[in-house]
């Protein structure tokens, strides 16, 4: 039981994570470079470091199918939808059909804040930076 609460409450998390002022009081964040469909809902995304990338693998399965984020991310339960992810600093997918219309509903996004701290909890690391012991001094990473 405690597994199946961990897994439907990334979101609630997510929030809890976003909400503390302490986690933003030194923002680093350079944002996705680039999202790479791989299968199912996995993603392989690349975020920008000094100097460097860090490469991870993230399945959004449990954060979009299992857990019900909101309406807005409803089109993304439909895999072909889900495959036209791009990363561009942050994590996009263009809106549905339906919405195409509406300029404020032109693509649906997640902030790259989100989405790193969404692998770093839950994806896989494939390539962490290497930073010289210079550069790393005061580089915090999120955790």
């Amino acid at each position: 039981m405690d597994k199946l609460l961990d897994k439907l409450m990334k979101w609630q998390q997510w929030t809890e994570f976003a909400n503390n002022p302490d986690n933003w009081q030194h923002p680093d964040e350079k944002g996705l470079l680039k999202a790479e469909y791989v299968q199912d809902y996995i993603l392989r995304l690349w975020f920008e470091e000094i100097l460097d990338i860090s490469i991870y693998e993230l399945d959004f399965y449990p954060l979009l199918i299992a857990e019900n984020p909101g309406e807005v991310f409803l089109p993304l339960q439909d895999l072909e939808h889900f495959k036209q992810a791009k990363g561009d600093y942050t994590l996009t997918w263009p809106s549905s059909s339906m919405d195409s219309c509406d300029p404020d509903r032109a693509t649906i996004d997640l902030a790259p804040e989100c989405v790193r701290y969404f692998c770093q909890q839950y994806g896989t690391l494939i390539k962490a930076p290497h930073l010289s012991p210079s550069l790393a001094q005061g580089v915090k990473y999120a955790r």
